[in-house]
């Protein structure tokens, strides 16, 4: 029988001619214990991704199950991560927490314990994204006052959700991403999900979307770190590399899918159908922005109306 059947923890990295990056991104499970399994999913790769990842593994005696497919251009990366997920299902007998990060991010060295620990309490964990330091001078181009309006809004965004959302999420003050990039969970809360669904981007908010609302526990841990790279060629179209290349550019870009407008939002929240975190705004409602400025005003706007509303009624109260 296999050594990882016996681990407990899966750790699933999808990876795409990644023989640059993907010996920083085994290396950095070195020494966060015996109890992984690191199943590397390589989908159509061209270069050395596989031969390296081997080299890496027994340099730092990582249990590495390397898995080789090509799939179809429209399943990508969602695709990969459920196959490294149903190999894990399948195979660790032991299994307790599923993990997954991608193949050009590196995760802090407490990374699989921080996450063990909140799932002793949580369904999900969805950690916190950061870029990694040495390559921040690539971003040096972008508009400094556009991400700091895009920062503001989702401040608020996330706020209205903490508060008026259908099952209100504890979101208000955290980083409230839902990553591929940073995610574990259950395997029972996996499968009660329906696992990750073959699609090129989004499969991530997707499943946490479903957690939450099924009922299950998602945690936002602000203390669950991953590093990942500000390179412009990334293998997701729609993915993280395309929106920052949009911000170098400056151009009227359209604002993250979950960044709904605010007017939308304020009737929402007053009907009392925001749904659950994080929301996916269809392509024809995304905010472009250069509308940022009137979409904050507008939150803005409508808090500043509610604590008005409230002191009024604590007023008459007494």
């Amino acid at each position: 029988m296999s050594e990882h059947a016996f681990k407990d923890v899966a750790v699933v990295i999808p990876a795409r001619n990644e023989a640059e990056r993907i010996g920083a991104c085994l290396a950095a499970f070195a020494g966060q214990g015996d109890r992984a399994t690191v199943i590397l999913v390589i989908n159509g790769t061209t270069d050395a991704t596989a031969k390296i990842a081997h080299d890496v593994a027994a340099r730092h005696n990582l249990d590495l199950v390397v898995i080789e497919c090509t799939l179809n251009p429209g399943d990508g990366v969602g695709a990969a991560r459920r196959i490294g997920c149903d190999h894990a299902i399948r195979n660790m007998r032991q299994l307790r927490y599923l993990m997954t990060t991608d193949a050009d991010c590196v995760v802090a060295p407490d990374w699989i314990a921080r996450n063990v620990r909140h799932l002793e309490t949580f369904d999900a964990v969805c950690g916190k994204i950061d870029l990694i330091e040495s390559e921040k001078g690539i971003l040096s181009e972008m508009d400094l006052g556009l991400a700091t309006n895009e920062g503001r809004y989702r401040a608020l965004v996330q706020r209205i959700y903490g508060e008026h959302a259908t099952d209100p999420a504890d979101i208000c003050g955290t980083h409230g991403e839902a990553a591929g990039a940073s995610l574990a969970m259950r395997p029972e809360a996996y499968l009660a999900a329906g696992g990750f669904e073959a699609s090129g981007t989004g499969e991530d908010r997707r499943i946490v979307r479903v957690l939450r609302t099924s009922g299950y526990r998602v945690l936002h841990a602000d203390d669950v770190l991953v590093r990942a790279s500000c390179r412009l060629d990334g293998r997701a179209i729609g993915g993280m590399s395309d929106a920052l290349k949009a911000r170098i550019e400056g151009t009227d870009y359209l604002v993250d899918d979950c960044l709904p407008a605010a007017n939308w939002l304020v009737n929402s929240a007053r009907a009392g159908t925001l749904g659950v975190w994080p929301p996916q705004v269809p392509a024809e409602g995304r905010v472009h922005v250069r509308d940022l400025p009137r979409n904050i005003s507008t939150l803005e706007a409508f808090f500043k109306s509610r604590h008005l509303v409230t002191t009024s009624a604590d007023l008459i109260d007494q």
